[in-house]
């Protein structure tokens, strides 16, 4: 169950990546299905969720890694057995022209990361303590504003389940479970752009919190 407070957007297929468009608001997403094979990517205004979705032709062993003014940036591993053999190139979201690119542009310091506590270190000790749970990996912390924002694990069976809490004035707003059937960690469970907390949910979801 979703609060009411948090706005989403169920999409078709699985979310592989994300970047922001940030002078626009707009979050734009690669998704994927493996079954059929396809790439859609998703331009989603963040204010309203309004989706408008586009069929570009990359590969599948390409990787989207920034937007800028409706750019489209991406890296693509020309060896899968080698991870340095890679170049990158550009596309436009209007024309869908594509143009090969040697210098990447640097992401500017509009989005607020988690700090990834490692399992078994003081951090992510004082965060069980706080919990008080036995968390069987590593999670990741986030102060904003007036709010705390944790991403913790539970074993579940042979999986994990990966769990998002939110805590306003040291209170709990809401907690949800964000992933089931987790193999292991996972890092980047969410990020804070502007007011808005940004997290996907069971890796089709796109979930929005203003706070």
């Amino acid at each position: 169950m979703i609060p009411k407070s948090i706005k989403h957007v169920q999409l078709s297929g699985q979310i592989w990546s994300t970047a922001i468009d940030y002078g626009v608001n707009q979050l734009y997403l690669d998704v994927r299905d493996r079954e059929k094979n396809s790439i859609e990517f998703v331009q989603l205004d963040l204010s309203s969720l309004k989706a408008l979705t586009k069929a570009i032709d990359i590969s599948w062993w390409s990787q989207l890694f920034s937007v800028s003014k409706g750019a489209l940036y991406f890296i693509e591993y020309e060896d899968q057995s080698d991870p340095a053999s890679k170049n990158h190139f550009v596309i436009d979201w209007k024309t869908e022209k594509r143009k090969k690119i040697e210098q990447v542009p640097k992401d500017k310091e509009h989005i607020k990361y988690p700090e990834i506590y490692e399992h078994g270190t003081e951090y992510h000790r004082t965060v069980a303590d706080f919990l008080s749970l036995e968390l069987p990996l590593s999670c990741e912390y986030l102060e904003w504003n007036d709010k705390i924002i944790i991403s913790y694990y539970l074993r579940s069976g042979k999986v994990f389940e990966r769990f998002l809490l939110l805590l306003k004035d040291g209170a709990k707003e809401w907690k949800i479970t964000q992933d089931e059937s987790m193999k292991g960690f996972s890092p980047g469970a969410f990020f804070v752009f502007k007011n808005q907390l940004i997290f996907i949910k069971d890796q089709n979801e796109v979930c929005v919190y203003t706070g």
